[in-house]
C-alpha cells in the first residue's frame, strides 16, 4: 500500500517497508469527585502530585474496593490504575495505625516505580518498602518488623513470606488490601502456580485476621484484556467485579507496521553477509545457553535433599498397539518414534508407561527468587525414502536448530513428524528399517569458537533450496533507533531476548558515533541481570532525558511510568495483543501523542500481522489462559501449603475439586501423612517449587578449576545443553562440560575454544493417552486430549564448525524423560487427501508445512509464545491410524493453550492457511512454512499441498 510516513525519523527511501499506518485518535478524559471516605490529607497529597480529581474509572474502582468488593481494574496503559488501588488502601492505613497493604508485581522495576510513587506522596507513617531479591538481610528484618506497605513479587511471596509466616504475624494481622498488579501476565504454568500462591496467602492470612474483621480485599490491575472478571476469579479463587471503561485522556497514537526488505538469496554460505549472520531473529540463536536458562536471581546450587512428588493423574496407562501391516503401510510400535529434545521440567524415569509423573521438589531453608527462561520453536525431521508413506519431523519450542535424515525401507508407508519443547541444533543421517525403532538426532547444541555465527553457518549449510529471506528485525530495529536518536526522538526499543537488546544497543551506539561522535553515549541497553543500582540509574537517565534511546527486554513493559517518551519500537510481535499494547503504551503517557512501530520478524505470525492489520486493531485482547487444576502444579503447591500449615478438610474448596484426590495420591506416595486432623508435610525441610516450571531445581554450571558458579540450567534442558562433553556458552565464552552429575544437580566445566560444536541425539515417541473431546466433520476429525511424549538423549556428535562435517558420535547414558501434557490434533482420511490431488509421496511435506505454520500462528489466538508449544505431524500415526497433525503444550499437565486452540480451531487454522497462501514465495520461506530450526533443514516441506490440506480441514470444520 502507499502510505504517508507517520514520523520524520522513519526513512522515506524505505517506504516500501511500511505496510500499514493506523491512527488512534486522542481522547478526552472524564473526572469524578473525590470519595467522601478519602481522608483530606490523602486528597491533598494527590493534588500536590498534580491529580486534581480522579478519573471516573479510578473513582469507581476505589469505591468498590473500599466497600470490600474484590475488584479488577482492566484499562489501558497510562490510565492511572495505581490511584484506583492506592486511594482505598492508603485511606485504610491513614485511618487505622495497624492496617497494612501487600503489593505484588511481576517485576522488580515495577515495584521500584511504585515505591517511588508512594514515597512521593509523603504520607505520615505509611512506611512503604520493597521485599525482593535485591533486599539485604538487614533491610528484610526491618520490613518484617516495621513496614506497613510491602512491595514484593510472587516468587518472594512463595519463597520468603509464606513459609516464614510466623515472623510476619504483625503484618498479616493487619492486612486489609492485597494488590496484584499487571495480573494479565500471570498465564500458563506460571500463572497457575501464582494462582495457588494467592490461595495459600488467603489461607495463611485467615489464621491471623482478628475475629470480627473482614478478610483482605483483593484489587487486581490489568491491561485491557479479554474477560478480566473471569480471569481474575481464576487467579484468586474469589468472585471479582471488573471495571473496564477507561475514562483517562489519551494522546493520539500513530501505529506503523514495518516489514524489513527481502535480501537476495545467496548461492551459498559465502554470500551471506556476516552482519546478517550474527543477527538471526530467533532469540535462541541470539542468546547463549547460559542466558537462556539462568534464573534472574538464583545463583547458588542447593545442597539439601530432594523429595520426589508424583503428580496424580486419572489417565490410564495407554494400551499398546501391536505390529500391523496394511495397504497403506506398516507400523511396528505402539507409538511413532520421532526426533525431538528433552521435555521441559519433566522428570527422569525408567518407564515409558509410568502412570504418574514424578515432580522433583528439593527442600531448602533459604528463600530465593527464581526467573524464567524463554526459548523458541525447533523442528526435526526423520525422512523416509521417496517410496515410503511419510517422514518424521519434530518442532521444538525451547532450544535451537536440529537437522536429521533417517532412512526407512521402501515398504514402510508412514513415519512421524514431531515437535519437541527442548531441543537444539544438530545434523546427521541415521538409518533404520521399517520394523525397528528409529533413533534420530536432535539438539541442545552450543557452537564454540564462533557462537552465533557458527550456528548460523550450520543453518545456512543445511542443504535446502534457498528462498529469499528478509533483513533481520534486530538490525532493522537498530537502524530505526539510530534514526530516532539523530532526530532527537526519545525512543524505547523492545527486543525479545537479553542478547538481542544488547546487540541492538551496541549497533545503534556504533552507528551514532560514526554519524556524530559521542552521540552513542545517549543509547543504552536494559535487561534483567543488571545490578539493582544499574537498573535504577538507567531508569532515571531515560526519564530525565540523559538517554535518548534505550533497547530493553520486556523488563520495562509493565507499569513503570516512563514520562516523556516519544516513540516505541517493537522488534517482533511480543506474543499477545496485551503485551503489544502494553509496550506501545510506554510512549505518549500523560496525554502526549506518540509513535509506535512494530518491526516484523521473518516468521509466519509476524508476516500475517503486518499484512492483516485487522488482526491487531479493533480486535479484543486475548483472555488470560491458566489452569490451577493442572495436577503437575496442584500437587507441589499442596505440599507447600501443608508445610506452611497442616491442611484440613475445610481448606479443600480453596484448591479446587481435584484437591482431595491429589492429596490421597501424595499420601500414597509417602509425601504427605494423613491424620484425623488433616494432612501433614513429612519432611524436615520445606518443599522447593519453581513457580516458572513444574518442579525440579536447576542444574548449577560450575567451573571445576575455580569453583566459580557460571549460572544455572533448568532441569528440563540440562540433558541437551550440559550433558557430558557438551560445549556450553556463557557470556560469549566457550566451556566444555567435563561431567553432568544429576544426583548433585551440577555440571562441571572447563574453559575451552574448540573448533567443533556438539549436537545431542535423542529418541522420542508420542502416545495418545486419552481423548477429552472430539469433533468429526466428514473426512476430518479434531480432537483434544492427553498425550505422553517420551524422550531420551542417547548420544551426541562433534561437528566441525567451518564445514559442518561430522567428526564422531559418542554415546551417553542418561535416563528417559516423560512429558505428559495436553494436545489438540486433527486427522484427515487418506481418501480425502487423494481426492484433493495430493500425491501420497507428498503427504509428509504437506503435513509438515501445515504443522510449522500452525504452531507459528497459535499465539494469534492464545496467550502463548512459540516456545510454549510443540507439534508433531505424521502420515500415519499408530494411535489414530490416519495422517495426523498434533500441537501440544510444552509444559507438564498442559497450560491451557491446546484447549484454546481446540475452541477456536477455525480461526486459528484459517489464519494459518491465509499466511501460507498469501506468501509470495514459491516453495516456502521463513515467512510462511519454514522454521529457522527445523531438524531437517526444512525438508520435506510442500507449501502448495499444505494450503490444500488446510483448505480441506477448514472446509470440513
Amino acid at each position: 500500500m502507499t502510505a504517508v510516513l507517520p514520523h520524520s525519523f522513519l526513512p522515506s527511501h524505505r517506504a516500501e517497508s511500511l505496510t500499514h499506518v493506523e491512527h488512534v485518535p486522542p481522547r478526552a478524559g472524564s473526572t469524578a469527585a473525590w470519595p467522601s471516605w478519602a481522608p483530606p490529607s490523602l486528597r491533598t497529597a494527590f493534588e500536590a502530585r498534580g491529580v486534581a480529581l480522579p478519573w471516573t474509572h479510578q473513582a469507581a474502582a476505589a469505591d468498590l474496593a473500599w466497600s470490600g468488593t474484590h475488584t479488577v481494574v482492566a484499562t489501558g496503559t497510562g490510565s492511572g490504575k495505581s490511584l484506583a488501588y492506592q486511594l482505598p488502601a492508603l485511606s485504610a492505613l491513614l485511618r487505622d495505625a495497624k492496617a497494612t497493604m501487600l503489593y505484588i508485581s511481576p517485576t522488580k522495576a515495577l515495584a521500584a516505580d511504585q515505591l517511588r510513587s508512594l514515597q512521593a506522596l509523603d504520607l505520615p507513617d505509611t512506611r512503604p518498602a520493597t521485599f525482593d531479591g535485591d533486599t539485604s538481610r538487614e533491610e528484610r528484618d526491618w520490613v518484617r518488623q516495621h513496614a506497613r506497605v510491602v512491595l514484593t513479587n510472587p516468587d518472594m511471596l512463595h519463597h520468603g513470606i509464606l513459609p516464614n509466616h510466623a515472623s510476619w504475624t504483625r503484618f498479616l494481622r493487619g492486612l486489609r488490601f492485597v494488590v496484584v498488579d499487571e495480573c494479565h501476565t500471570y498465564r500458563g504454568v506460571f500463572g497457575s502456580h501464582v494462582a495457588h500462591v494467592l490461595r495459600r496467602l488467603r489461607r495463611v492470612t485467615a489464621r491471623y485476621t482478628p475475629r470480627g474483621l473482614p478478610s483482605p480485599c483483593f484489587v487486581l490491575a490489568s491491561a485491557t484484556s479479554g474477560d478480566p472478571q473471569s480471569s481474575g476469579s481464576r487467579l484468586t479463587g474469589l468472585p471479582m467485579t471488573a471495571v473496564t471503561t477507561d475514562a483517562s485522556p489519551r494522546g493520539g497514537v500513530t501505529f506503523a507496521l514495518w516489514e524489513p526488505p527481502l535480501l537476495p538469496p545467496p548461492p551459498d554460505f559465502s554470500g551471506i553477509g556476516e552482519a546478517e549472520l550474527l543477527l538471526p531473529d530467533d532469540p535462541t540463536l541470539m542468546t547463549t545457553v547460559a542466558e537462556r536458562t539462568t534464573p534472574a536471581v538464583a545463583t547458588r546450587p542447593s545442597t539439601t535433599p530432594h523429595t520426589s512428588i508424583p503428580a496424580p493423574t486419572t489417565i490410564p496407562a495407554p494400551t499398546t498397539a501391536g505390529d500391523s501391516t496394511t495397504a497403506r503401510g506398516s507400523t511396528t510400535a505402539a507409538t511413532p518414534t520421532t526426533t525431538a529434545g528433552s521435555t521441559p521440567a519433566a522428570s527422569p524415569t525408567t518407564s515409558a508407561q509410568s502412570p504418574t509423573t514424578a515432580l522433583s521438589l528439593s527442600t531448602t531453608a533459604d528463600a530465593k527468587t527464581a526467573g524464567g527462561s524463554a526459548n523458541a520453536h525447533s523442528s526435526t525431521t526423520a525422512c523416509a525414502s521417496a517410496s515410503t508413506r511419510g517422514s518424521t519431523t519434530a518442532a521444538n519450542p525451547t532450544a535451537a536448530h536440529s537437522s536429521t535424515t533417517a532412512s526407512a525401507s521402501a515398504t514402510a508407508r508412514g513415519s512421524t513428524t514431531a515437535a519437541n519443547p527442548t531441543a537444539a541444533h544438530s545434523s546427521t543421517t541415521a538409518s533404520a528399517s521399517a520394523t525397528a525403532r528409529r533413533s534420530t538426532p536432535t539438539g541442545g547444541a552450543a557452537t564454540a569458537a564462533g557462537g552465533v555465527a557458527g550456528a548460523a553457518r550450520d543453518f545456512a549449510g543445511a542443504g535446502r533450496d534457498a528462498e529469499p529471506v528478509r533483513r533481520s528485525a534486530l538490525r532493522e530495529t537498530a537502524d530505526l533507533l539510530t534514526e530516532a536518536v539523530i532526530a532527537g526522538v526519545r525512543t524505547l526499543a523492545f527486543v525479545r531476548s537479553r542478547k538481542g537488546a544488547e546487540v541492538v544497543a551496541s549497533m545503534a551506539r556504533r552507528s551514532l558515533d560514526q554519524a556524530v561522535p559521542g552521540l552513542g553515549d545517549r543509547v543504552a541497553a536494559y535487561r534483567a541481570g543488571y545490578l539493582r543500582e544499574e537498573r535504577r540509574a538507567l531508569e532515571r537517565d531515560l526519564m530525565d532525558g540523559t538517554l535518548l534511546g534505550l533497547a530493553s527486554t520486556n523488563a520495562l513493559e509493565l507499569g513503570v511510568d516512563l514520562v516523556g517518551l516519544d516513540a516505541v519500537l517493537i522488534s517482533g510481535y511480543p506474543g499477545t495483543l496485551a503485551s503489544l499494547w502494553q509496550q506501545a503504551g510506554r510512549a505518549g503517557r500523560a496525554g502526549r501523542d506518540a509513535l509506535c512501530v512494530l518491526v516484523a520478524r521473518d516468521d509466519p505470525l509476524d508476516t500475517y500481522l503486518v499484512h492483516h492489520p485487522e488482526a491487531l486493531f479493533g480486535k479484543p485482547v486475548e483472555a488470560t489462559v491458566l489452569d490451577p487444576g493442572n495436577p503437575h502444579v496442584l500437587a507441589p503447591q499442596l505440599c507447600c501449603a501443608a508445610a506452611e500449615l497442616p491442611l484440613t478438610p475445610a481448606d479443600l474448596p480453596l484448591f479446587g475439586p481435584t484437591a482431595e484426590a491429589t492429596l490421597d495420591a501424595l499420601v500414597a506416595a509417602g509425601i504427605l501423612r494423613k491424620r484425623p486432623s488433616g494432612w501433614y508435610w513429612t519432611e524436615r525441610h520445606r518443599p522447593d517449587v519453581d513457580l516458572r516450571g513444574a518442579g525440579g531445581g536447576p542444574i548449577a554450571v560450575v567451573e571445576e578449576a575455580t569453583g566459580r558458579l557460571l549460572g544455572t540450567v533448568d532441569t528440563g534442558s540440562a540433558h541437551h545443553q550440559v550433558h557430558t562433553g557438551a560445549v556450553h556458552l556463557h557470556q560469549g565464552v566457550s566451556y566444555v562440560v567435563d561431567k553432568l552429575d544429576l544426583a548433585d544437580s551440577v555440571a562441571l566445566v572447563h574453559a575451552e575454544e574448540p573448533d567443533w560444536s556438539t549436537h545431542p541425539r535423542d529418541v522420542t515417541s508420542l502416545t495418545v493417552l486419552s481423548v477429552r473431546q472430539t469433533r468429526t466433520a466428514g473426512p476430518v476429525t479434531l480432537s483434544l486430549g492427553e498425550v505422553e511424549v517420551t524422550s531420551q538423549v542417547v548420544s551426541y556428535q562433534h561437528r566441525r564448525i567451518t564445514s559442518g562435517e561430522v567428526i564422531d558420535t559418542r554415546q551417553l547414558d542418561l535416563p528417559e524423560r516423560i512429558l505428559k501434557t495436553v494436545a489438540v490434533w486433527w486427522t484427515v482420511s487418506p481418501e480425502a487427501l487423494d481426492e484433493a490431488g495430493i500425491a501420497e509421496v507428498d503427504w509428509p511435506g504437506a503435513l509438515h508445512a501445515a504443522e510449522h505454520a500452525s504452531i507459528g500462528l497459535l499465539p494469534l489466538v492464545a496467550t502463548c509464545d512459540r516456545w510454549d508449544i510443540g507439534g508433531l505431524s505424521t502420515a500415519l500415526h499408530a494411535d489414530t491410524g490416519l495422517p495426523t497433525v498434533f500441537v501440544y503444550d510444552g509444559h507438564p499437565g498442559g497450560a491451557g493453550f491446546a484447549e484454546r486452540a481446540f475452541d477456536v480451531a477455525t480461526d486459528w487454522l484459517g489464519a494459518t492457511r491465509a499466511v501460507v497462501a498469501e506468501c509470495r514465495c514459491e516453495q516456502g520461506c521463513p515467512s510462511c512454512v519454514q522454521s529457522p530450526k527445523c531438524g531437517n533443514g526444512n525438508n520435506p516441506l510442500n507449501k502448495h499441498d499444505a494450503v490444500q490440506v488446510l483448505s480441506l480441514v477448514l472446509a470440513s470444520l
